[in-house]
């Protein structure tokens, strides 16, 4: 289940989490990856087709119009410059939505008081409200997979705000 580390190293109560998510427009859910996935998520970089049996099992959501699934791991050829420039602080015009199959990553969003970690993993469904200024780093286990929804069907665009 995801948690929520603020920069002083202190974990938000879940009711912390429900009050900022209600604040921020944040959705934070967990829902269990279904265990026939495995084989498909056991793939390192998934194929095509385990990639097509994925998304078929998660339908697109309105008014998200389209879909795609990432895998970010060592093995991928581009994943360092992919991993640095989600790293950089950015807002998007819609929502980013994902929902970890696989993996653990870190969302990092500005609350009162500066930035604090969304720790996110396998069965965590998260929604980062069109605008919320938030950057995304990998865990030490360097990989993760999500389903990505989106309400641009030219997929991730981001405005990257400078924000060190």
């Amino acid at each position: 289940m995801a948690s929520l580390v603020f920069a002083d190293g202190r974990e938000a109560t879940d009711t912390e989490i429900a009050a900022l998510a209600d604040q921020l427009g944040l959705v934070v859910q967990h829902q269990p990856v279904p265990d026939d996935l495995a084989p498909h998520l056991e793939q390192a970089l998934p194929d095509a087709a385990a990639s097509a049996d994925i998304l078929d099992r998660f339908p697109p959501r309105p008014p998200y119009r389209s879909r795609d699934l990432i895998a970010l791991h060592p093995q991928r050829p581009d994943n360092d410059e992919l991993a640095r420039k989600f790293e950089r602080w950015h807002r998007h015009d819609g929502d980013e939505v994902r929902y970890i199959l696989d993996g653990a990553g870190i969302f990092r969003i500005l609350v009162a008081g500066g930035p604090a970690d969304l720790h996110v993993g396998p069965g965590d469904f998260i929604n980062v409200p069109s605008g919320l200024e938030h950057s995304f780093r990998l865990t030490e286990i360097q990989r993760i997979k999500a389903i990505r929804y989106f309400s641009d069907p030219s997929g991730w665009a981001a405005e990257f705000t400078g924000r060190d």
